[in-house]
């Protein structure tokens, strides 16, 4: 597996996202390296981490499916 170089450069990813109505609240805000955070949106575009966590979810799902 490829190392995941850090960048040491931090942004503020919104758990909620603010384009879907995630405010700007200490609860609300992960700190992130910028590398990581790039990938998240890369990966996730602009999903609430709820919707992330039930997409992995089903995907494990169709994975042990596909082992039967």
């Amino acid at each position: 597996m490829k190392e995941w170089k850090r960048s040491g450069k931090f942004n503020r990813h919104h758990i909620t996202p603010k384009s879907r109505g995630g405010k700007n609240k200490k609860s609300n805000i992960l700190r992130m390296d910028k590398n990581r955070h790039q990938a998240w949106h890369l990966l996730f575009n602009n999903l609430k981490l709820e919707e992330v966590i039930e997409l992995l979810k089903r995907l494990e799902r169709l994975k042990n499916r596909a082992g039967d």
